[in-house]
């Protein structure tokens, strides 16, 4: 009974090993399917006549809320990220939690436009003239840069400065954070450039180029985030797995390597009694 009892328990642990993969959660492809399409109709805007040249604060009120009814999608249904794989917290949350989350969401995404907004004001974007630009500028960088963060996040301040200002190794929700957050971020300031430069084009214009540079930072850190938080964790865990796999068939038994060596060891007297025969 002992060795049945034996073989069982190792049978059973051999799952465990399974389940732990290098690849933690389940791979979800749905905010990179969503955030490519929402980031594009915020970006042309579905109405003709409706462009950021004619009308820029009423074109990026429709893209803030475009961008806002995404997020309010992904946060409502709790599917944002790597939190699709806890089903079960999913199924026993309730309609109150859900919007308490969606309430959260939007409060800190106004606190990060804020700080935006006064970043905008103190490397001298306009204030007294075009307010209603900056203030939804402000809007659109926050929902495109911090919210990813906000939602990955959450409040926990050791993991925003780990994925943020840190170059330590970084979970996969940090990896996704920072690389929303810098890509749009460092595309929108190098943009900006091109503003003080007197080429009088209609794009220069306030705040155009910081929003297209955000727009494009954006749709950069989706493709990047894409490729280093799901395409390479996934191809490293399958070829750990495969590895794994061909050590366990090639692996020799403890009794056979035994009899493999006491062989090796009489085979070098045989030539020996052989060549004294025949002298």
């Amino acid at each position: 009974m002992e060795p049945r009892a034996s073989s069982s328990s190792a049978s059973s642990a051999k799952p465990k090993n399974n389940e732990h993969k290098q690849y933690p959660v389940e791979p979800n492809g749905i905010e990179l399917i969503l955030g490519g399409i929402f980031s594009s109709l915020a970006l042309f805007s579905p109405r003709k006549g409706l462009n950021i040249y004619e009308s820029p604060v009423k074109y990026l009120s429709v893209s803030g809320g475009v961008l806002l009814g995404y997020y309010v999608i992904l946060t409502f249904a709790d599917i944002y990220c790597f939190k699709v794989s806890d089903r079960a917290r999913r199924q026993t949350k309730t309609m109150g939690g859900r919007l308490r989350d969606v309430l959260n969401m939007i409060l800190s995404t106004l606190a990060a436009a804020t700080a935006i907004y006064i970043g905008f004001v103190l490397f001298g974007a306009p204030v007294a003239t075009q307010q209603g630009e900056t203030v939804m500028a402000a809007i659109v960088v926050a929902l495109l840069a911090v919210t990813p963060a906000i939602l990955t996040l959450e409040a926990k301040v050791g993991a925003w400065h780990r994925a943020l200002l840190s170059v330590d190794s970084k979970t996969l929700p940090e990896k996704w954070a920072a690389g929303f957050f810098w890509s749009t971020m460092v595309t929108s300031w190098a943009f900006a450039y091109f503003m003080p430069m007197d080429w009088d084009r209609p794009w220069q214009k306030w705040p155009i180029p910081i929003v297209g540079g955000a727009f494009l930072g954006h749709l950069i850190g989706l493709f990047v985030v894409g490729i280093r938080c799901f395409v390479l964790p996934l191809a490293r865990a399958d070829f750990i797995e495969t590895e794994e796999s061909k050590l366990e068939m090639t692996r020799v038994p403890p009794n056979r390597k035994a009899a493999g060596a006491a062989k090796s060891a009489s085979a070098p007297s045989q030539p020996v009694a052989e060549t004294k025969k025949e002298k």
